[in-house]
């Protein structure tokens, strides 16, 4: 009986440990000298597309297209390429003697990903031009699958402007679709007009007209951090310039989308009732979850049950309360995910015993 139920037991952690926040690094050698450091960075849904080519480890540095991406794979229609841009969804302009898209010209400084009491929490920190720090951190919710919570930080700098990038539905180009962007000033089509204003509403949204007409994107600001929201007119990939104001050193966003339904009717309930709710909730969102004890008391338990070496778990417990004991919440996940791997190797090797 003991070895059935460690049986399930070691199904049980296999099973679970599948889903987690991570970040899958490839760190790849060119043959000129360069390096490039290739990460998916998973959410609970979706996923970040980092890509960043460097000769120094500090700066980017790109020959030719594909060596740099910030993207973002994020409800996808399947064998669709549209949605958020899956190559530039996002970037972060610093204006300080030049112009510089800080998530592009600079190799990340740390990119990690956790799981905190169910929550996905991503964060990166880049160099900005003159000595400052840019961070950004992003949250997703089990509560809210389609949303993406955002918080964008300038330390020591000033952001002069950021912009996210879409394809609504898909990124090719039919002659009788047409790209529309609404806002509380109206509904325009982008193909073939620009739009420049300033902003009162919280609500972005972009969508398309007569075909490719069942997908949406969805943006919610802080209207009164943004000076000038402009939307350039354009072809495929329609981009959110969001121009802000002065002194301003953190910005938060949601980012969602809708698809499998007709785009006007989620568009007109985004502006309602829709989107009143996700901004609300995204009012209240603690930026700086606290990890609970709960689930690492749970994880540590069993992984005495399924007989772990002692000293393997007391080198985990004691790296995880002291992280616990700082507000460490990285260090803290970090151990959780240690924990997490030696329980896994462990029912690994558990279930070689019934084959």
């Amino acid at each position: 009986m003991k070895k059935l139920a460690i049986f399930a037991l070691t199904a049980a952690v296999i099973g679970l440990s599948a889903v987690e926040p991570h970040v899958d690094l490839k760190e790849i050698k060119l043959k000129d000298g360069r390096t490039t450091y290739d990460r998916m960075v998973y959410f609970n849904d979706g996923h970040l597309i980092l890509k960043h080519t460097t000769a120094d480890g500090v700066k980017t540095l790109s020959k030719k297209w594909g060596e740099i991406f910030f993207g973002f794979r994020f409800g996808q229609l399947p064998r669709t390429n549209g949605g958020w841009s899956i190559w530039d969804f996002f970037r972060c302009y610093e204006y300080n003697g030049k112009v510089s898209n800080l998530v592009r010209d600079f190799v990340p400084r740390q990119v990690t990903a956790n799981s905190i009491n169910g929550i996905a929490v991503i964060d990166m920190e880049f160099p900005s031009l003159k000595g400052g720090t840019l961070k950004i951190r992003m949250m997703q919710f089990p509560s809210h699958p389609t949303w993406v919570f955002m918080r964008v930080t300038a330390k020591d700098f000033n952001i002069w402007r950021l912009d996210f990038q879409a394809y609504p539905y898909q990124s090719d180009l039919p002659k009788d679709r047409e790209r529309h962007f609404r806002s509380e000033k109206g509904d325009f089509n982008v193909n073939k007009e620009k739009v420049s204003y300033t902003p009162e509403g919280s609500y972005l949204a972009l969508y398309n007209k007569f075909v490719q007409d069942t997908a949406s994107n969805f943006l919610i600001i802080q209207p009164e951090k943004i000076k000038t929201v402009e939307v350039p007119k354009c072809g495929a990939g329609v981009e959110i310039r969001l121009y802000t104001n002065k002194g301003v050193q953190q910005f938060d966003f949601a980012v969602g989308y809708q698809n499998n339904h007709p785009a006007s009717d989620a568009v007109n309930r985004f502006f309602g009732e829709n989107g009143d709710a996700i901004r609300k909730f995204m009012e209240g969102i603690d930026w700086n979850p606290k990890l609970s004890t709960a689930n690492f008391d749970k994880s540590y338990a069993e992984a005495q049950k399924l007989g772990v070496a002692a000293d393997k778990l007391a080198a985990v417990k004691k790296a995880y309360d002291e992280a616990m004991k700082k507000g460490d919440t990285t260090a803290a996940a970090n151990a959780e995910k240690e924990l997490d791997k030696l329980k896994k190797e462990k029912a690994a090797s558990g279930l070689s015993d019934f084959m």
